[in-house]
């Protein structure tokens, strides 16, 4: 069989556990680990062809209230650790994605357990394929890793930044983990502008971080809420922020990805203007 036959394509292997953490921070939802990747997380957005002006509401506008708490951040609980010996290799076993949050749970005492204010976003088992792109089918698929992401909540929203990424390996041990988990305190209210006018603002290209790339035509934005952002270190505020979900045409890959990699997230400052 020829080199032009087959074709190694390595999937869900995350090379760098920092470059995840680039990309959650500003919540591009990684490509998912885009987590939202996203990512990622949220969420990660793609190479990609056309501007904010392709972006098609598919969604109602939440109602807005008058004004959010806004916090303080008092301090980072901050581990990143890996094992690359372990970490970028085929394994016999993985865990399967029903088992992965229990044994990410477990694995997690080692680091102060799983916070009260997570919410589970994604546990998926990674492989290593043998693809043959002449007949597109996989001759091969060895197990990698099992990725288990957790994003953190405030108030029932969503903390872009707040992330905990973490592989597993055989029998459940972590081989690989990020975790930036801010404690805060509660400083007073802030007043918010309506979805609308965040809206409007983004499509004038008044992104709270704009995408680094063009968002493709027919992108869809599916759901609106609101949340906060992490925009500093240890004494810094939370940025309250509209969260527009978006969710571009699926791309083709071979073999066919079992992540969603069209979802990403952009955000629009939701405070008023002094």
């Amino acid at each position: 069989m020829t080199l032009q036959k087959i074709h190694w394509i390595i999937l869900g292997l995350i090379l760098a556990c920092g470059l995840i953490l680039g990309i959650a921070v500003i919540g591009l939802h990684l490509t998912p680990w885009s987590m939202y990747v996203d990512p990622s997380e949220g969420y990660g957005i793609s190479t990609m062809q056309g501007g904010l002006d392709t972006l098609i509401l598919d969604t109602e506008f939440p109602k807005s209230p008058v004004s959010m708490p806004i916090y303080k951040i008092k301090s980072i609980d901050r581990v990143e650790e890996g094992i690359p010996e372990k970490a970028f290799t085929t394994k016999k076993s993985i865990p399967s994605a029903d088992e992965a949050p229990a044994l990410a749970e477990k694995g997690l005492k080692k680091y102060g357990g799983l916070p009260k204010d997570s919410q589970l976003v994604r546990a998926i088992p990674n492989y290593q394929y043998k693809y043959n792109l002449t007949t597109n089918t996989v001759e091969e698929q060895k197990s990698v890793s099992t990725q288990v992401i957790y994003h953190q909540i405030l108030n029932g929203s969503e903390v872009i930044g707040g992330i905990i990424n973490l592989h597993l390996g055989e029998n459940g041990e972590i081989i690989d983990i990020l975790k930036i988990w801010p404690a805060y305190e509660y400083t007073g209210e802030v007043s918010i502008i309506p979805a609308e006018l965040a809206y409007e603002k983004l499509m004038k290209g008044e992104a709270f971080k704009k995408p680094q790339g063009v968002i493709s035509e027919d992108t869809k934005i599916i759901d609106i809420k609101l949340g906060y952002e992490v925009t500093g270190e240890t004494g810094s505020y939370l940025k309250p922020v509209w969260i527009f979900y978006a969710k571009s045409p699926p791309r083709p890959t071979s073999p066919p990805s079992p992540y969603d990699s069209t979802l990403f997230t952009l955000r629009v400052d939701a405070t008023q203007n002094p």
